[in-house]
C-alpha cells in the first residue's frame, strides 16, 4: 500500500493568513484552516496512507476529504514516500539547442578607472588580444549576426555594451545599436539594449542618445561620497565621486524612456545600505542593487560580522519594501524586487542564470565566454563569432553546471532559489565554478526566508503589486498571481 509525505517546505504566517512554500517546485500557495492543520499534524507523523490520512479530516464531509488529498496530490504538496525526490520541470539544456538572447559585447578593455577591488584586476592570466583593446566595427557587425543567426524562435533579444568602461568606444555603440536595430527589424525581431557605465565620461550627447535609443543604463555608484571613493579611484588615486556626480546628475535629471539604476558593490560599510540606498534614490536614481565585493583578497572581503550586518539592512530594506507596497509606493531595492519577482514567476531553474544557455559575452576579438566576468579567461572559452559555438566544450559545461551534480544543494530547501549561485564567485571563493557557494548559504537561507515573507504579507493585501514587479522585470501579469488557495502556483504545468 502506498505511502505518502508532505513535501519539502516552510510555513509561512502573514497577516493572520498561512502560506506553504514547496521547496522543490518554487510554488507558494495559501493555505485554509483544513489544509494548515492536516498538513501539520502530517509533518509530525511522518509517513501515511492515503486512508490514514483521510480518516483524520473528521469535520469534512467524504467528498471534501478526497478533494482535499487528490489537490495536495496533484499540486506535489505531498509525494509518495518511496518516490524520487520531485525537483520541479527541468531541462536538460546540455542536449537541448538553447537559442541565443543575449550577447554582452565588450566593446572595449580599457577603463579610466583603477578600482581596486575589481575582479578584472585579478582576473589572472587574460588571452592574449595581440594590443587590440577597443572592439572594431567589423567585429561588432559580425556579433550582431551571430546573435540574430543563432536567436531561432525568440523574437526579442538584448544587447548589452559592457567594458572596461564601454562610453570609451562609444562609436561602436553608436554603430551597434543603429544597425542591430535594423538587421532586427528585417528579421522580424526587436533588440532591446541595456549599458553599465562608471559615469565618467558621460555627457549631454551620451544621454540623449542613450534616451532617444531607449538603452536601459547601470551606472555604478557605491553611494555616498566616502564610501564611493574609496575604493573607486582614478589611476593617479585621485577620487571620482565629485567627477560622477555633476554628469549622473544630468543624466537622472533627462525624462527617461527607460528607467536608470545604480549597481553597488559593497566591499565595506555593510551596515550603511538603507543610508546609500536612500542617497542614491535621492539623486534620481529608479532603484539600486548591492552585490558583496567578490574577490579572493581577504581585504576587501565581508567577514562574517560583515555579512550578519548587511544582512539586518537587507531586511529593515525588506521591511520598508513592504509597507510602502501596501500603501501602493514603490521603493527602489533591487534585491528584493528580485527576489520577489522570482517567487512571483515561480520558474525553477537548474542552472542560476542564463550564463552558457542562451547568455555569452563577446571580447573585442570576437570570442564567446560564458558571461562577462569571465571574459579573457581561457578556460571559459565557448567558441568565437566566427567559427562558431565550441559545441563539445559548450555541452561538457551545461552537464557539469546542472544543479543536481552539486551534492551540497540535493537537500537544502533553498536550492530553487539560488540553484548553488554565482559561477565566478564560486570560482573565486571556492576553487571551482561548479561548486556552490558554500560560504553563502547560510546567508541566503535567511534572505530566502526574509523574502518568503515579504511575498506573502504583499500577496496577503497588495496582490496586483506582485504583477506591477513582475512586469517591471518583463514578464506578462499573471491573472490570478503565483499564490492560490487550497491549491499550488498557478505557473505549474498541468
Amino acid at each position: 500500500m502506498t505511502k505518502y509525505k508532505v513535501a519539502e517546505h516552510k510555513t509561512i504566517r502573514a497577516m493572520e493568513r498561512d502560506f506553504l512554500f514547496l521547496a522543490a517546485e518554487k510554488a507558494i500557495f495559501e493555505m485554509d484552516r483544513p489544509t494548515r492543520d492536516l498538513l501539520g499534524r502530517w509533518s509530525e507523523a511522518g509517513e501515511r496512507t492515503r486512508e490514514e490520512v483521510t480518516a483524520w479530516l473528521v469535520d469534512l464531509p467524504e467528498a471534501e476529504r478526497a478533494e482535499l488529498f487528490e489537490g495536495l496530490l496533484q499540486r506535489r504538496a505531498i509525494v509518495p514516500a518511496n518516490g524520487a525526490a520531485p525537483h520541479g520541470p527541468y531541462v536538460n539544456a546540455s542536449e537541448a539547442k538553447v537559442p541565443l538572447k543575449t550577447l554582452i559585447l565588450h566593446v572595449t578593455e580599457a577603463c579610466n578607472l583603477r578600482c581596486t577591488y575589481c575582479y578584472q584586476a585579478e582576473a589572472g592570466e587574460r588571452e592574449a588580444s595581440g594590443g587590440k583593446q577597443a572592439m572594431s566595427r567589423e567585429v561588432a557587425q559580425q556579433a550582431v549576426d551571430f546573435l540574430l543567426e543563432h536567436s531561432g524562435p525568440l523574437e526579442d533579444l538584448v544587447i548589452v555594451f559592457f567594458g572596461g568602461e564601454p562610453l570609451l568606444n562609444f562609436e561602436v555603440i553608436r554603430f551597434v545599436v543603429d544597425l542591430a536595430t535594423e538587421k532586427a527589424r528585417e528579421a522580424g525581431k526587436r533588440v532591446s539594449f541595456a549599458l553599465t557605465t562608471n559615469g565618467t565620461v558621460l555627457t549631454d550627447e551620451i544621454a540623449r542618445f542613450l534616451d532617444e535609443k531607449h538603452i536601459g543604463v547601470t551606472v555604478s555608484m557605491d553611494g555616498v561620497q566616502e564610501v564611493h571613493d574609496r575604493y573607486r579611484r582614478f589611476p593617479d588615486g585621485s577620487p571620482s565621486y565629485e567627477i560622477i556626480l555633476p554628469k549622473v546628475k544630468a543624466l537622472l535629471e533627462r525624462p527617461h524612456s527607460r528607467p536608470v539604476v545604480a549597481r553597488v558593490t559593497v566591499a565595506e560599510q555593510a551596515g550603511r545600505v538603507r543610508e546609500i540606498l536612500r542617497h542614491l534614490i535621492g539623486l534620481g536614481f529608479l532603484e539600486a542593487g548591492f552585490a558583496p565585493v567578490t574577490t579572493g583578497h581577504p581585504e576587501f572581503q565581508l567577514d562574517e560580522a560583515a555579512m550578519d550586518q548587511l544582512l539586518e539592512e537587507f531586511k529593515g530594506l525588506a521591511a520598508e519594501f513592504v509597507e510602502a507596497a501596501k500603501e501602493g509606493r514603490f521603493l527602489g531595492f533591487s534585491n528584493v524586487i528580485d527576489l520577489l519577482v522570482s517567487f512571483h514567476q515561480g520558474e525553477v531553474m537548474n542552472y542560476p542564470c542564463g550564463a552558457g544557455l542562451g547568455l555569452f559575452s563577446v571580447d573585442p576579438e570576437g570570442r564567446l565566454y560564458l558571461c562577462q566576468r569571465f571574459t579573457g579567461q581561457a578556460d571559459f572559452r565557448m567558441g568565437d563569432i566566427f567559427e562558431g559555438f565550441d559545441r563539445e566544450r559548450l555541452a561538457r559545461f551545461r552537464l557539469e553546471a546542472e544543479i543536481s551534480n552539486k551534492q551540497e544543494c540535493k537537500e537544502c530547501w533553498a536550492r530553487t532559489i539560488c540553484t548553488g549561485g554565482c559561477y565566478h564567485e564560486a570560482c573565486v571563493r571556492e576553487g571551482s565554478h561548479l561548486k556552490p557557494n558554500l560560504h553563502y548559504c547560510a546567508w541566503i537561507r535567511k534572505w530566502g526566508e526574509v523574502g518568503l515573507q515579504a511575498y506573502c504579507e504583499i500577496a496577503a493585501e497588495r496582490p496586483e503589486f506582485l504583477d506591477m514587479l513582475s512586469m517591471s522585470r518583463g514578464y506578462p501579469p499573471q491573472t490570478d498571481g503565483q499564490v492560490e488557495e487550497k491549491g499550488g502556483s498557478s505557473n505549474e504545468e498541468e
